[in-house]
């Protein structure tokens, strides 16, 4: 890397790091933090998680901060800035293995992976997700992320199949990304098994709670996140179309994305698949637009800039982030639209590809 883009890189990074930090030293408390801090507190006196917290993932989360909870007691440090510290060391790892994959699997010269790299820790919507709502979804991306690294380095699919599992019991946001790379390895059936892995230690996590069965199946499989006006939720407006149609089409578009992308480069693949799935989901909190981010820092273009320009102003106006009183702010069509254009856009980047 030459010494004046080695500077500005490095100038760049440590830019982002400081407003990250800020955002750490700033937070106080939310709605978020507050539901950790109940079932961190309520398992001491006998709480069952799911039914006496609010609690809608793999139980892993929650016992890891119940963890950290009690060695922070011990060093007298504050939970919430041990949580937000985590989230930020979560981004920085991601950081790293964004710029491998670059540099070491996409070919790209390192001035170009340590840009990838700076284009997702400087990403407004990282920075937001993980500095104002304090959500571990980009652990689960994290994961992800290493489990793409993974299979660049041609190793036994059961180390991609590891780093899926933990992705899964973090918080299943990427609960069909797996099956992706099941498929691409359909040539292979005994190593392709590995990726079904995810799936067995994801259900079986949830038999420590088996007494409260009812309380996981109602919190988890049966939680839509918020019915706001937005992709497959705006089905149920329509008359006569049944309560489950946007389930069954998000859930028929998902898997028609594992098949459609399966012979795609497996980072672009991952990014692609997040993208149908953010398009038809059948109900949404504005964290989750932050799943793409991470895969979508390695290929940029205009379809990655429309839609953290549109994510970044939605965030100036919505009520639960900063709600500034600011006018003609896009809500949540907008958004939809701008994954349907970077959707669009990178399909029309893989065709002009292969017709090169």
């Amino acid at each position: 890397m030459s010494g004046r883009r080695g500077l500005l890189v490095a100038a760049g990074f440590l830019l982002a790091a400081a407003i990250r930090l800020a955002w750490l030293s700033a937070f106080r408390d939310n709605w978020d933090m507050g539901t950790y801090r109940q079932f961190v507190e309520s398992a001491p006196r006998g709480g069952v998680l799911y039914r006496d917290a609010p609690y809608h993932y793999s139980p892993l989360w929650a016992f890891f901060l119940l963890g950290l909870s009690r060695v922070v007691l011990a060093l007298g440090i504050p939970f919430e800035k041990a949580v937000c510290t985590l989230l930020l060391l979560g981004d920085a790892a991601t950081a790293l293995l964004l710029f491998r994959i670059a540099r070491d699997d996409l070919g790209r010269p390192p001035e170009s992976a340590a840009g990838a790299a700076l284009l997702f820790f400087s990403n407004p919507v990282s920075i937001f997700v993980t500095g104002f709502h304090v959500q571990w979804d980009n652990l689960a991306i994290l994961f992800l992320v290493a489990a793409v690294w993974l299979a660049g380095r041609k190793r036994e699919p059961v180390w991609s199949a590891a780093a899926l599992t933990v992705s899964l019991l973090v918080k299943h946001v990427t609960f069909f990304h797996p099956l992706l790379f099941f498929v691409r390895r359909t040539g292979e059936r005994r190593r392709s098994l590995a990726f079904l892995l995810p799936y067995a230690v994801f259900f079986a996590s949830f038999l420590f709670y088996w007494g409260a069965r009812e309380a996981v199946f109602q919190g988890v499989f049966r939680y839509r996140s918020l019915a706001e006006d937005y992709g497959g939720a705006m089905l149920r407006k329509l008359p006569g179309i049944p309560g489950w149609a946007p389930t069954a089409v998000f859930g028929a578009a998902a898997l028609g994305g594992v098949i459609a992308f399966r012979r795609i480069e497996i980072g672009r693949a991952c990014l692609l698949l997040s993208l149908v799935i953010l398009i038809f989901l059948p109900g949404v909190v504005e964290y989750y637009f932050v799943w793409p981010i991470a895969l979508g820092s390695l290929f940029g273009g205009a379809g990655y800039a429309v839609y953290t320009l549109v994510v970044s102003a939605f965030f100036l106006g919505s009520p639960d982030a900063l709600g500034l009183p600011i006018g003609h702010l896009p809500g949540w069509h907008g958004i939809w639209w701008s994954i349907v254009f970077w959707l669009a856009w990178e399909l029309r980047r893989l065709s002009k590809e292969r017709a090169a």
